[in-house]
């Protein structure tokens, strides 16, 4: 029988689990006799999976708290395990189990005693193995190709860790099945596609960034409350400086170029739209609904309200703030390239006062984008007609001075940021479990493969290993079925990392019993959070409008009903009303002569202005489009620094295609690579820099990657971030219209402040800063 052990009184008699002293192990060729151990299997992971276990097997008859304690080896009641600690550890493992979708179901009185009995028989508990975990599901090989191209639109690193969990789990199911079935289901794609999922041919555009961790927690708890409840949050509105309560019935969510809440704002009775990273905190769910609440349930109920019509509504609102309008404008040469890719038409010499001027028809949306370049560019440009454009940015800059002024010192001392861990108690519990059931349906897999697969470090793949090792089904008799893991795992983290790995064996798991193979061989059942970032990143490549994606849109339409059909019915609830729509971040067309670029394999010269606003020109190749939440760039072979380069689109002033220049051999290899998010470069030499992002623009500091940082109680968060120069912070906050604020070095936040005041000397006194937009419009949709 496949590891099948009687349990040890004296405690375990597999080596392995942690605490259980230093075994000398010397019976594999994989360690010398003198080397002692010194990796375990994680206590915990083993307890759970074995309590899993265990009540799988007991089914449908099901263990009292007293039988679990006395069956499971890891509750034992000898030694110093005490009542407290057991009530303790059992609670977490059911608590975390049922999270993780496991059904822990109860049998019995309601009347528990602490010694597990009580009513008119044993209260017990059950794991019914028919219910345990996903439901057959045939994935096709395109849609297989489908979910690895969802993969990379998440940028957080928990969204990340969620969505590869039930790709990993996804595609389990689909390993399992029978031969026939899987290659059926593969003569509907590419051969070889179908045999190596992962391996995907170069995209010509690729889309990241779609939402990160904080959104997806938010869009958890809203799932749970959409039209049947009301939330409560703490909100960060554009332009204040301090946080505010909001209570809202939320009616619908969606994404245009952010992740936006449609809710009835209950203290205003009004229909609102929230940015979601702009709630700072949880949100709540209002259990005692009061009199307001009930009025607008009640007209959900009747019909009188119409969600998803509401949201749509309100979702098609958002975008440019401020309309369109053609103004003139006059440029000092060196800054008239900036301005040039708006013109409408050649612009002309200037015969005014400025020496080498350059006159200017631009017909611009007035978004603030264009408004921050007019404010960092003054006055070396000139607005010469365009009464609302002149009071827009006069109005941006007033904002910036009295940001600088009025800005407070953050209280607490900076610190390194907090990263999301994808390691707590559960997320090592259901990656333990998914590689269980993942190894059984694959027959086994290489070492790499589950390092890649689970993006864990070899040494938490050997605890992975070494917990699956120590997990068991115990008996009425005590004794345990264990699983086996193959090849014998060695017991050094020397051994495993040097001489195991570089070998890089197929990683094989043998399950106890017919009952635990079909139970603990299926793949968890997809959790809220894992639901919702498969659903939301394949909503994001449905909604992809890159003409080479047409056959991964299609594909990922089918996966999305698929999954739908095997979700709670509230997740299936919020998934069917999902509006995602990417923002155009093309300000200038270039992805036009770009994808012709790609498509005929040759380069491209541009003019690009960098960061530090110094030009040049390069002959690149190009590679790859990423569209990045709302900012799209190019990823090319860069010849003239022979390496790979990330270019912003709304930072190249000129492209001009290059038909007889083929692409080089180094830009074919590149393609060939994974596309990775952008980052911000960084030197040894780089200036550090304290900024202040106003609670509205907290998210933002993330594209700046802070080296220390400080959440502060109105919802602010203050950052230092390394920067090539100075100038580049000041520049950061003339655009920002007041929501980023440089507080040290001094200097620098005094050229801020002298910046914007000859910006405003220059627009001069005649045109107000109060602003009458067309057709009733407001800045911005969000209170």
């Amino acid at each position: 029988m496949v590891g099948y052990r009687h349990r040890s009184r004296g405690g375990p008699d597999r080596i392995g689990a942690e605490g259980q002293g230093g075994f000398v192990y010397g019976t594999t060729p994989h360690a010398p006799e003198a080397e002692r151990q010194d990796a375990f299997a994680d206590t915990g992971v083993s307890r759970a999976l074995s309590l899993a276990a265990t009540l799988i097997d007991a089914a449908p008859v099901g263990l009292s708290k007293a039988e679990i304690r006395e069956r499971v080896e890891h509750y034992r009641p000898e030694g110093e395990t005490s009542r407290e600690a057991f009530e303790q550890q059992f609670n977490r493992d059911k608590r975390t189990l049922r999270r993780l979708g496991i059904d822990i179901t109860s049998l019995g009185s309601e009347d528990e005693g602490r010694d597990g009995h009580g009513g008119d028989h044993d209260f017990r508990y059950v794991i019914d193995p028919e219910a345990h975990g996903l439901p057959p599901l045939r994935i096709p090989a395109d849609e297989v190709i489908a979910l690895r191209h969802a993969e990379l639109l998440w940028s957080g690193t928990r969204a990340q860790a969620a969505i590869r969990q039930a790709a990993g789990a996804l595609t389990a199911l689909q390993a399992s099945e029978p031969a026939g079935d899987r290659a059926a289901a593969a003569s509907t794609a590419d051969p070889e596609a179908a045999q190596v999922p992962g391996a995907l041919p170069p995209p010509a555009s690729v889309r990241l960034g779609l939402a990160d961790d904080h959104v997806l927690d938010h869009l958890g708890t809203l799932a749970d409350s959409l039209t049947t409840a009301a939330v409560a949050f703490t909100y960060s509105p554009r332009g204040r400086h301090r946080a505010q309560q909001r209570r809202t019935v939320p009616l619908g969510v969606g994404s245009r170029g952010g992740w936006y809440l449609v809710g009835h704002d209950l203290d205003r009775d009004a229909v609102r739209v929230y940015r979601l990273d702009r709630i700072r905190g949880d949100i709540t769910r209002l259990t005692a609904p009061d009199d307001s609440i009930r009025t607008v349930l009640e007209q959900i109920a009747d019909g009188r309200i119409d969600p998803p019509q509401v949201t749509r509504e309100q979702l098609e609102t958002l975008g440019p703030a401020h309309g369109t309008e053609t103004v003139e404008l006059e440029a000092d040469a060196d800054v008239a390239a900036t301005f040039l890719p708006h013109a409408r038409h050649d612009p002309v010499s200037s015969e005014a006062s400025h020496d080498e001027a350059v006159r200017l028809t631009v017909e611009t949306t007035l978004h603030d984008s264009f408004l921050g370049k007019i404010a960092v560019a003054l006055p070396r440009v000139r607005v010469l007609s365009g009464e609302r454009l002149t009071a827009l940015v006069r109005r941006h800059l007033e904002a910036v001075r009295r940001a600088h002024r009025d800005s407070p010192v953050p209280a607490e001392e900076l610190r390194a940021p907090r990263t999301s861990t994808t390691n707590d108690a559960g997320a090592k519990i259901a990656r333990v479990m998914s590689m269980a059931a993942y190894l059984h349906a694959t027959g086994g897999a290489r070492a790499s493969d589950l390092l890649e697969r689970y993006s864990i470090t070899p040494r938490q793949l050997h605890r992975d290993l070494l917990s699956l090792q120590q997990s068991a089904a115990f008996d009425s008799a005590q004794f345990g079925h264990y699983i086996d893991i193959d090849p014998e795992l060695p017991l050094t983290r020397r051994v495993f990392e040097k001489q195991l790995l570089a070998e890089d064996p197929v990683i094989r798991i043998a399950l106890p019993g017919p009952r635990l193979q079909d139970t603990l061989g299926r793949p968890l059942r997809l959790t809220a959070p894992q639901a919702l970032s498969v659903l939301i990143a394949l909503e994001g490549l449905i909604a992809s409008q890159d003409p080479d994606t047409e056959p991964v849109r299609q594909a990922a339409a089918r996966l999305r009903d698929r999954i739908r059909a095997i979700v709670p019915a509230e997740l299936d609830a919020t998934a069917a009303e999902l509006s995602v729509a990417w923002q155009s971040a093309d300000e200038f067309g270039h992805e036009a002569v770009l994808r012709e670029a790609l498509d005929g394999e040759h380069a491209v010269e541009l003019l690009y202005e960098d960061v530090q606003n110094r030009r040049t020109r390069r002959v690149v190749d190009p590679v790859t489009l990423l569209h990045d939440g709302a900012r799209t760039y190019l990823r090319a072979w860069c010849r003239s620094v022979e390496g790979e380069r990330n270019f912003l689109l709304g930072r190249v002033l000129d492209l001009t295609p290059m038909p007889d220049t083929p692409l080089s051999d180094q830009a074919r290899a590149l393609a060939t690579e994974p596309a990775r998010r952008p980052e911000v470069p960084r030197r040894r030499d780089d200036e550090l820099v304290i900024l202040r992002f106003a609670p509205s623009a907290a998210a933002d500091a993330d594209a700046w990657a802070p080296v220390r940082e400080v959440w502060g109680e109105d919802g602010a968060r203050t950052v230092e971030v390394a920067l090539r120069s100075g100038s580049i912070a000041v520049d950061l906050a003339l655009r920002s219209g007041g929501d980023v604020t440089v507080l040290q070095p001094e200097e620098l936040a005094g050229e801020v402040v002298r910046r914007a005041e000859r910006g405003l000397a220059a627009l001069g006194d005649g045109v107000s800063s109060s602003v009458e937009y067309p057709g009733g419009q407001t800045k911005g949709r969000t209170p």
